[in-house]
Order: structure tokens, then sequence, then C-alpha cells
């Protein structure tokens, strides 16, 4: 069993000249996308080589070790590339990061340059409640402001190139790859060779509708693991490419669990049923909660996730409401209605999860036994 790391060690020794661009190499510059290059990409273009190289002076081992998830995996995979023909002498440009805490802007962007060729890449949101509540902001604003952003930075930073663009990013990084590109200008949408959104959330349903989407749409991929979750919310126009994974639940939004064979993802003819589940009721959650309330309807469950220490929906099982209660009560911009509604809303919701949850546990356990 293959994963991305095998693919970089399998076709590493290949350029892009002798090997074409691919989706493994936009999901490798998607991940890329995760690494603080502050002090490391200055003014200018250097190399991945270089770059790591770099990354290294700045950051002693001991400090990389205490890193985790993708930021840990994003920094390990910039050294292995470092060591590769295919990438080594990509050059890296035009990093920028900025955050804005008053108005729930995280934009992060970066160029990858190989020949007269440009990847545009953009940093996505991690696994945690919070991450998950950035890319359900999708559902009640509209545009958010890191659109906005990733609109301007991809329209200055592609616009000089020369030969192909591609955009690519995971997670929330995807959906502003793909609105970056819809909204881009037409001279510059001539050059667009493909865009790579990994496990994305979608957009509402009139944006499909739009003729600049039109425009684009053939040159769009779509890519998520079979029990994906940030990639089913709101909608997608794009045909799936579902890809098996080899961890469970939400921690398959992970792609080093993706599977790899030869070159090219593994495929599972459809969603699992959780997916499936959770898509359909996080879908109907927001219509039911209502565009007026969801913005403090989330902003309360991050509240209250937080204060539980509610990494993802593993954790749901072990929770008594009384404490979510007493929570949603401490909440500070919303009303004795909002309060008593939403104390419902979650009430049900955590309980459906956990019922769902364990009858997925079980499936599975009774598939694994049936030989």
């Amino acid at each position: 069993m293959q994963f991305l790391t095998q693919y970089l060690k399998q076709y590493g020794g290949f350029t892009f000249d002798e090997k074409a661009f691919c989706e493994l190499d936009a999901l490798v510059f998607s991940q890329l996308a995760y690494i603080d290059f502050n002090g490391v990409v200055e003014n200018g273009e250097i190399t991945i080589e270089s770059a790591s190289s770099n990354y290294y002076l700045l950051h002693s081992q001991q400090e990389i070790d205490s890193f985790i998830g993708i930021s840990e995996k994003a920094v390990r995979l910039l050294s292995l590339c470092a060591k590769t023909l295919r990438f080594g002498q990509v050059r890296i440009c035009n990093y920028v990061n900025n955050i804005n805490d008053e108005i729930d802007k995280q934009f992060s962007g970066v160029e990858f340059l190989f020949g007269d060729d440009v990847v545009v890449a953009f940093r996505g949101t991690d696994i945690t409640v919070t991450g998950v509540k950035e890319s359900a902001m999708l559902s009640y604003m509209f545009p958010v402001p890191a659109q906005i952003e990733a609109l301007h930075y991809f329209q200055e930073s592609a616009m000089t190139c020369n030969g192909r663009v591609y955009a690519c990013g995971h997670s929330k990084g995807g959906n502003l790859a793909v609105f970056a590109c819809v909204n881009c200008s037409n001279s510059l949408k001539k050059h667009i060779a493909g865009v790579y959104e990994f496990d994305a959330p979608g957009f509402p349903k009139w944006f499909f509708e739009r003729y600049d989407y039109a425009q684009i749409k053939d040159r769009l991929h779509f890519y998520a693991p079979q029990s994906s979750i940030v990639g089913r919310m709101l909608t997608h126009d794009a045909v799936p490419v579902v890809v098996q994974s080899t961890n469970s639940g939400l921690k398959q939004h992970q792609v080093s669990s993706w599977v790899i064979d030869n070159g090219c993802f593994e495929e599972c003819e459809s969603f699992d049923s959780f997916s499936d589940y959770v898509a359909d009721y996080i879908n109907d959650l927001i219509e039911y909660v209502g565009e007026d309330d969801l913005e403090v309807f989330f902003d309360t469950l991050e509240f209250v996730a937080e204060n539980l220490q509610i990494n993802d929906y593993y954790d749901l099982k072990t929770i008594d409401f009384r404490r979510i209660s007493r929570l949603v009560d401490k909440v500070q911009n919303t009303d004795e209605a909002q309060k008593e509604r939403f104390k419902q809303i979650l009430k049900k919701a955590f309980s459906d999860f956990t019922r769902e949850y364990i009858k997925s546990h079980f499936q599975k356990l009774n598939n694994k036994k049936t030989p």
C-alpha cells in the first residue's frame, strides 16, 4: 500500500517534462502550503532544496518534533521534496500569511514555479472543531474575507505567467482556489490548465449557475476520501473522485492516509454511509437553524466545543449534556430564546451523532469479521 511519500520516491526522479504535472503533484504543493515560510521565503525566489535547508537552520529539530498534525507532515514532506529531481529545483515565491481575528480571516498563499508554469497553492484548515467552523462560515457569509484576498492574490501573482497556471488547495484552501479561478479575469482564465481541490467545502447552489463558473468548469478536479465530512459541506458541481483512506472518520481529512497506486489515487465507488449521513445532517442543520442565526449558532458551538475540549466527533460519546447546557448559558451574544433553542438543537445533534457513530463502528467491526 502506497501513500504520498511513496509517490515522491517512485516518481521523484522524473522531471515535469518527462512526467507531466498531475493531481498528486497538486496534492504535494497543497500540503507544502501549510508550512510557515516566514524568514525562509523572502523577496525573490528560492528553490525547494534551498528552502528546506533554510527552514532547518531557522527551526531546531526539537521545535520541529513538537509540531503536530498537518504542520509536522508538511515539514517532513518539504525535506523529502528537496531531495528529488522533480521538486528540488522548483522555485518558491510570493509567500503571504495574513491572519485577522477581528474579521475571522485566515489567508495564506504561495507560488511554486517550474519552467514557465506556475502553481498557486492556498493553505487550508485543520481537522479541529475551529477548522470546521471556519469552513462552516461559508454557509452564512459569502464571500468570506479569505476568498476576496485569494482572488486578489491569484490575479496579481499568476497574471505574469507565460506558461500554464495551476491552482490547488486542501480543505478551505481548495475552496479558495476554485473561488479565485472562477472570479479572475478572462485573460488569466485562458492560462488556467487545472484547478485541484482536496476535501474542500463547496459553495451555495447559485454559485454554479454563473457564466464565469461555466468558463472554468471543465478544468476543475475534486478529490475527497470515502468518509469525507468537510468536503461534503455545502454544494459541489464537479463529480468527485472518491479516494480510499486508511484512517477512519474525520481523520480521513489527513491526506497522508490517502492510498496511492502506481502514481494514481486508489479510488472507491462512492462515499460511505457515515459520510452520507453527516453530510445530509450538517446541511439540513444549516437550513434548520436559519440564515439569521447561523453565525451566532456556530460561535456557540465553537465555544462549547473548546470548553469541553472536543477535537472531533469521536469525543462526543463521552460528553454530559448538562455541561453543554451550562456552557450555552454563558454565551454572551445570545438572548434567552436563542439559548433555549440552541440547547435543544445541540442536545438532539449530539445524541444523533453518538448513535450514528456507534452504529457505524459496529458495522465496520462486522464487515471485518465477514470473510
